[in-house]
């Protein structure tokens, strides 16, 4: 009767101590592992929000750290309006004025891996998949 006890606390401890081994493995690598993703908008309301809501989607699956930054290029339609709403649930930078702000953004994340898209160009959606 103890010895099942003391096998079966051996076997919990056992898990418990493989799972930190392998969190801790996992945040060693998450510096190399996050991505960040440019996207570059003007007038897209019918694809931001899926966009933005699949990358967070294929992240999440594959265990990936991503970062996004919307960088508008005077929308007139509803995009603005859509990105903040999702910037509440996601962490999701907006840039509405990119040509002025280009040079200072790209000075403070040139150490990133940073995936430019601009979701008007098709080619361009399906490259920033094969990067997940």
């Amino acid at each position: 009767m103890m010895l099942g006890l003391v096998w079966i606390v051996g076997c919990y401890a056992a898990g418990i101590a493989i799972l930190h081994i392998l969190h801790w493995h996992r945040k060693q690598r998450g510096a190399e592992r996050t991505v960040h993703y440019v996207l570059h908008t003007q007038n897209n309301q019918h694809q931001v929000e899926w966009y933005i809501r699949s990358l967070h989607f294929f992240s999440w699956v594959k265990g990936r750290t991503i970062r996004i930054t919307l960088m508008d290029e005077g929308s007139t339609d509803e995009t603005l309006a859509i990105a903040e709403r999702l910037s509440l649930e996601y962490h999701l930078e907006i840039v509405t004025e990119p040509e002025q702000q280009a040079g200072q953004w790209m000075a403070e994340h040139e150490q990133e891996r940073v995936i430019v898209v601009r979701l008007s160009q098709n080619d361009d959606l399906e490259t920033a998949f094969k990067f997940m």
